[in-house]
């Protein structure tokens, strides 16, 4: 896979995707509870007052962790958009950064499913990592153990160091 600058990412559409769901099903679900409370069935209403307040946290906590980022890396910087559902801001960095605040290039691996018969494989996110005040960057996804040679591509076009976090050990049999 050959990385040629300027390249734009958009590192969360999962997010996105994730979030657009919570907040239908947690806005269906209070628009539930409050047609039962209208007509009256108050013990359907509570279950699903419960169950909105339930959905509404989880919602929350995906809100406040969620990674990704949308923008432009060239060779002198890094334009990052706003990251946006439906007409919410999301929070993470936003603004231009030169890439002498940046430190490395890192892969952050994560295993994929274990279970027999289940799709998917490891994945992979690249980051630019920021120095002290400057935010991490994620500018790419990849699946499958790519992450490492995206990784070093990045690194060399940037002429940054590449770290690896938790990568898969190899066993030579």
């Amino acid at each position: 896979m050959a990385i040629a600058l300027p390249y734009t990412f958009d590192t969360s559409d999962v997010w996105r995707k994730i979030l657009r769901g919570a907040f239908s099903l947690t806005s269906f679900l209070g628009a539930c509870m409050l047609i039962t409370l209208v007509t009256g069935y108050w013990a359907k209403a509570a279950s699903l007052a419960v169950c909105t307040a339930m959905l509404f946290f989880f919602s929350r906590l995906f809100l406040r962790f969620q990674t990704g980022s949308v923008g432009t890396l060239t060779a002198d910087r890094v334009v990052i958009e706003p990251n946006r559902v439906l007409w919410f801001s999301l929070p993470g960095p936003v603004g231009t950064y030169t890439l002498d605040r940046f430190s490395a290039v890192r892969v952050e691996y994560s295993p994929g499913p274990v279970q027999p018969g289940v799709q998917g494989g490891p994945n992979e996110i690249v980051w630019l990592v920021g120095k002290p005040g400057t935010p991490d960057v994620a500018i790419a996804r990849t699946d499958d153990r790519a992450g490492r040679v995206v990784g070093q591509e990045f690194g060399a076009l940037l002429k940054l160091p590449v770290e690896e976090l938790n990568a898969p050990k190899v066993i030579a049999l």
